[in-house]
């Protein structure tokens, strides 16, 4: 029988996945929904400059 090529400890990806970046994730997540719910149209171009940086900065592919 074949033997499932990744298992769940040994996959390279799931051991950079460490409990703080879970937890920071979970923080800005939490921050952007609360200044979605109050400031929609500000977080909207804040989200949108910070996605032309991100983009900017991963030059051509």
């Amino acid at each position: 029988m074949a033997e499932p090529s990744v298992t769940r400890i040994d996959h390279p990806d799931m051991n950079k996945h460490t409990l703080a970046m879970i937890a920071l994730t979970s923080l800005v997540g939490s921050l952007g929904l609360i200044c979605m719910l109050n400031w929609p149209i500000t977080t909207s171009a804040v989200l949108i400059l910070l996605l032309a940086v991100v983009l900017g900065a991963g030059g051509p592919s």
